[in-house]
């Protein structure tokens, strides 16, 4: 297998050092912009010299983004060229446009790497879809989250601070809004969800809430309650039909699963009618991790695993988030007019509420209050 690798970033430069140890997987050419003693044979700023290259058969993705990805990834699938990819905000987009064309071109499109890292969660969802009905998703898909969110209750530090460590570690970006405001997991929800249920989620129906707000009160105030907060992505397929989604601070027991997760770790778990509850943890992001799974797609390519693998989604879920329901935790400076015990500091435990109407509320109340916090308190 020759590939074509775009991008030479943290991940590629990762994929690159892995496939370098193989004698069945070769880099043929790379698409990057700056050029790397050493490899200047292989570099290439023309995207056109891998797409018109016979030989390269397989693309792998590692731009990020949303452009030039997208329609690099098109044009890669309409030449009959595989595509391995670790890009979910330009997946979760348009994941029906890149299925369906994979499958018409008869090609494969492996995007195993876009959500867990190296945590081999998607693969396992598209394994258990043929033996059992899954019914439910739930965990902590971003790692950047986590080790703010850890630090600050472990250590007692400002979000600011750790914040700026997490850039220095390269862990954040620049522009960490993707991370703290709750995209990067919306994204990988909408495509775990897709996988698990067989019908496409759009990102924009999933009431996202991210961890922009939480200061040092909030936490005094969490562990008063014996709670641990995590930024949680969860789904479940209702008895309708229908496909509850949504991804928020959540407030868990202590002792949970989900509170022994530390510094950049995912947890995720999926849900079957049959055998129950099966949870996956690990390493959800990072050169090595990331590159780990992206070989493993290359792999399954190769050895003709993707096929029987891969399932593709047929319309779109009807999601309706008014019928789940939990308590919320709730700091704000505006009038807080619902039904709810008062903390103190200006917080409150509310009663039972839809997510999708904590959502509006907050939102809502946002205009009077911007730094507004609200977490769903797991029952």
């Amino acid at each position: 297998m020759k590939i074509g690798l775009l991008g030479l970033g943290t991940i590629g430069s990762g994929v690159y050092e892995h496939l370098s140890r193989r004698d069945d997987i070769s880099v043929k050419r790379i698409l990057e912009l700056v050029r790397h003693p050493g490899l200047e044979h292989l570099e290439t700023s023309d995207f056109n010299e891998i797409l018109n290259d016979a030989e390269i058969d397989t693309v792998v993705e590692l731009i990020g983004g949303m452009e030039p990805a997208h329609t690099f990834t098109v044009q890669a699938l309409k030449a009959g060229k595989n595509v391995v990819s670790a890009n979910k905000l330009m997946l979760s987009h348009h994941m029906e446009q890149i299925l369906t064309l994979a499958r018409e071109m008869g090609v494969h499109y492996r995007y195993d790497a876009s959500v867990g890292g190296s945590i081999p969660f998607l693969y396992n969802l598209m394994r258990y879809r043929g033996a059992d009905r899954l019914v439910g998703l739930s965990g902590i898909v971003n790692g950047t989250t986590n080790l703010i969110l850890d630090v600050m209750q472990t250590d007692g530090r400002a979000f600011d601070d750790v914040l700026a460590e997490a850039q220095r570690m390269g862990y954040a970006e620049a522009n960490p809004s993707a991370d703290i405001d709750g995209i990067d997991a919306m994204c990988k929800l909408s495509i775990a969800s897709a996988v698990a249920y067989q019908k496409y989620v759009r990102p924009e129906d999933i009431d996202t809430e991210g961890i922009r707000h939480i200061t040092a009160g909030d936490i005094i105030h969490f562990k008063k309650m014996g709670r641990v907060c995590r930024l949680i992505a969860s789904s479940a397929l209702n008895a309708d039909g229908s496909v509850s989604a949504c991804v928020e601070p959540t407030l868990v027991p202590d002792a949970s699963t989900e509170a022994a997760v530390r510094l950049n770790n995912n947890a995720i778990s999926v849900t079957g009618e049959y055998f129950g509850v099966h949870t996956f943890m690990g390493q959800g992001a990072g050169k090595d991790p990331t590159a780990f799974a992206v070989e493993l797609g290359l792999r399954d390519i190769l050895e003709g695993v993707s096929p029987r693998l891969n399932p593709i989604p047929e319309g779109y879920a009807r999601i309706d988030n008014a019928a789940a329901k939990r308590r919320y935790y709730v700091r704000t400076s505006a009038p807080l007019e619902i039904a709810a015990s008062a903390l103190s500091g200006g917080a409150y435990v509310t009663e039972p509420i839809g997510v999708r109407d904590m959502h509006r509320l907050a939102k809502k109340l946002r205009e009077t209050d911007p730094g507004l916090f609200f977490a769903g308190i797991s029952e």
